[in-house]
Order: structure tokens, then C-alpha cells, then sequence
């Protein structure tokens, strides 16, 4: 048999596969079709709510705004990342290298990044530590951190003009802290005994994201450097930068030597990975999902083959193969599966819709789970997994019911 004869003998064979599947879900049985579609459905679609809670515990702390897609960051002995670390290697020259990057036809924007531990005092005297960030704002720069960058001045004034602006934006969890408001005075404690910084809280986060319950302020970055002794050599600790062409990776990566560059998608796998919380969420939701879907799938395709014994042996009887057979129900085993999988990608979807509504209106202001592509993904990969497991017991059920039908003859 040629190559032509076999592909037209497999896409008869789905056809035909096909076509019963459609006869049992809408007629003959219904019951036990849907009984494995919606088993798999329902298990794909937990896994799915469970992975994406698990990938929302792990993305939770990173430093990016909605509009940000690519980080760079220095690469060190333990590996990069882009989450908060104050000790992390520092980029020299920073100001000069993303005003060039922001020059670019495919980038909207690039900032700098530099977070750092200070004390602050208020206007009645209350000291607190919070944790300060500091960025060049642009009008497309949302937020950092989960926190809004609304207020700042756009550019870098005190950078470009020696313009000292003062300007703070608190989230919310340190206007709480602070006891402060808009329009408030904040003065920074000098961290190597220099004289202290007066700054004027330019606007307070209403605390709509997970970011802004804790107390983190957001300022200009060379203010920042001036405070910290970061402006001698003009250092930032990441480069964030919005932009829709996955061509400006390569000039990312060329940007400075021994760094690294994130995207949205493989920062978020990262943190899942690296994260063992979320990690051992997703892994046990996986082995759940195949687990009870693989158990709904075996009984249907049990009762199925029980119900269609005559059938089957009409088919021996007039000379289709056991390995013709078993590839015709294999093929409405995965069909089935492969329904079910989507289904369940979809009320996944839904049910990560519903457990943000929950999670907003009891616990907290921001999401508690993503809806990342590789969650999504997985789910559909997962149906796979529970239709190819069920094969071997096709099998021996075929076998048995062939040797039967031989023991009645």
C-alpha cells in the first residue's frame, strides 16, 4: 500500500469516526457521549482555575505595567529575574541608553528601573520604611509595580534640567502606612547622612491592583539616584520597554553585555517554575484532571463497547481487522476528548473569571489568577493525555469482546 492509498484510507477512517460520533452524541447514545465529554470538560476546566491561581501567585510581584513587554536585566550568579531585588546587579548610563531605545520606530517607550528600601517621615513626625521605585515616566507608562505612575511628570526633569519636582505617588497600601493624602508633604531620610529631601505626594493609588496594598512609592528616577548615590554612574536595576515588534529583541539583547531579556509570556512560565507553591498547584491539578477525566472516559468507553458488542462483531465477521477496529473507536475516544478539552479551556476561562469577581469582592483589590496562553494551553494538552490513556483499555476490552464472540461461534 503507497503513501496516497494510506492517507486516503486514514481520512476515510475519520470520516467514518466522525460521523459515529455524531450518531452516538445525538442519537443512539447521547448519554454516555456527553458523559465523557462533559467528565473531561470538567476536569480540564479545574485544572485550568487552578493553574491560573497558581500562575497568579507567582506573578504577582513582578515589576511591570500593563503596557510593558519586554525586561532587561542583569545577569548574575543565581540567575536573572525581573521581580523585585533592591541588591541586584545595577546597568551604568541608563538615562542616555533607553532615550535611544525610545527613539526607535518599534519601541513605544523604555525606563529605567531602580527600586530601593527608604525611610520616610510624614508631616506629623511618623517614620516608616517603604519601598521606593523610580522610573522615567511617559504618557503610555500606566503603572509599576501595580502601582500608577499618574502624576509624574513626564521625562526626567531633574535629569535633563536640574529641575528638583519633589513629586511621589504612593499606592495605597503606603498612603495607609503613612497616614498621608495627595498634596501631603514626605520627607526622605537621607540613607548616608547628607541633608533630607522634601517631596509633595502628587497622587495616591486607589488601590484597583494586588501591587498597591503594599507600601511602595513611585518617584522620578534621577531624584531616586540622587537620594541612593545611584547617579554617579547613572544606574538602574532593569530596563522595561513596550513594544509590538518581536524584532527589537535581538537590539535588546546587544544592549549591554551579560544581561538578559524577558518577554511577558516567558517571565510569567519563569516565575511559575521557580516558584514552588504554584508549581506544586499546577502539577497536582494536572494529575487530578487526567486522573478523573481518564476514570470518565475508561466507563463511558467500557459501556460503549458493551453496547456495541453486535456491531463489532459484524465488523469481524465481515473481515475488518482488530486493528481496524480499534483505530475507528481510538478516533471517537480522542474526538470526544478533544471536545471536551476545548469545553473545558472555556468554562476554565469562566470559572477564572468568577473566582477574580470572588476574590475582589472578599479578599482582595487586585486578581488572584491569569489567564496566561501556556494555562490555557495545557488544558488542551491535558486531553490529550486523558484520550491517549484510555487507548490501552480499548484495547483489552476489544480483545475480549473478539474473544468472545469467537468462544460463541
Amino acid at each position: 500500500m503507497n503513501l496516497r492509498d494510506r492517507g486516503r484510507r486514514l481520512i476515510g477512517l475519520l470520516g467514518v469516526s466522525l460521523r459515529r460520533t455524531y450518531v452516538r452524541a445525538t442519537n443512539t447514545a447521547p448519554g454516555r457521549t456527553w458523559l465523557s465529554v462533559v467528565g473531561v470538560a470538567l476536569a480540564v476546566g479545574l485544572m485550568v482555575v487552578v493553574g491560573g491561581i497558581g500562575v497568579g501567585i507567582a506573578t504577582q510581584s513582578t515589576v511591570y505595567g500593563d503596557n510593558v513587554d519586554y525586561w532587561i536585566t542583569p545577569e548574575s550568579d543565581g540567575g536573572s529575574s525581573a521581580l523585585v531585588e533592591t541588591d541586584a546587579p545595577r546597568f551604568g548610563s541608563v538615562h542616555p541608553t533607553t532615550a535611544e531605545l525610545s527613539a526607535h520606530d518599534s519601541i513605544e517607550y523604555a525606563s529605567p528601573v531602580l527600586t530601593q528600601p527608604l525611610r520616610v517621615e510624614t508631616a506629623n513626625g511618623d517614620a516608616e520604611n517603604v519601598l521606593a521605585v523610580g522610573v522615567v515616566n511617559y504618557p503610555q507608562f500606566d503603572d509599576i509595580t501595580d502601582v500608577t505612575t499618574t502624576g509624574l511628570t513626564d521625562g526626567d526633569p531633574y535629569y535633563e534640567t536640574d529641575e528638583w519636582t519633589g513629586e511621589m505617588v504612593l499606592s495605597d497600601g503606603a498612603a495607609e502606612l503613612l497616614s498621608a493624602s495627595t498634596d501631603d508633604s514626605i520627607t526622605v531620610t537621607h540613607p548616608r547622612g547628607a541633608a533630607d529631601r522634601e517631596f509633595s505626594v502628587a497622587n495616591v493609588d486607589p488601590g484597583t491592583a494586588s501591587g498597591s496594598q503594599f507600601p511602595v512609592v513611585v518617584m522620578q528616577l534621577s531624584e531616586l539616584q540622587a537620594i541612593t548615590g545611584a547617579d554617579r554612574n547613572d544606574e538602574a536595576e532593569q530596563i522595561v520597554v513596550s513594544s509590538n515588534d518581536p524584532s527589537v529583541e535581538p537590539l535588546l539583547a546587544d544592549l549591554y553585555p551579560r544581561s538578559s531579556v524577558s518577554t511577558r509570556e516567558g517571565l510569567n512560565a519563569q516565575a511559575v517554575f521557580e516558584d514552588e507553591l504554584p508549581l506544586a498547584l499546577s502539577i497536582t491539578a494536572g494529575i487530578i484532571a487526567v486522573v478523573i477525566g481518564t476514570l470518565f472516559v475508561m466507563t463511558t468507553t467500557g459501556l460503549s463497547v458493551a453496547a456495541d458488542r453486535g456491531r463489532l462483531s459484524t465488523l469481524a465477521a465481515i473481515g475488518v481487522s482488530r486493528s481496524t477496529r480499534f483505530r475507528l473507536l481510538a478516533s471517537e475516544i480522542l474526538l470526544i476528548t478533544l471536545v471536551g478539552g476545548l469545553i473545558g479551556v472555556v468554562l476554565g476561562m469562566g470559572g477564572i473569571r468568577v473566582t477574580n469577581i470572588i476574590a475582589q469582592q472578599t479578599i482582595t483589590s487586585g486578581t488572584v489568577a491569569s489567564t496566561e496562553p501556556f494555562v490555557l494551553a495545557s488544558g488542551a494538552v491535558i486531553a490529550g493525555v486523558i484520550g491517549l490513556l484510555s487507548l490501552p483499555y480499548l484495547a483489552v476490552l476489544l480483545r475480549r469482546v473478539g474473544t468472545a464472540a469467537e468462544v460463541g461461534r
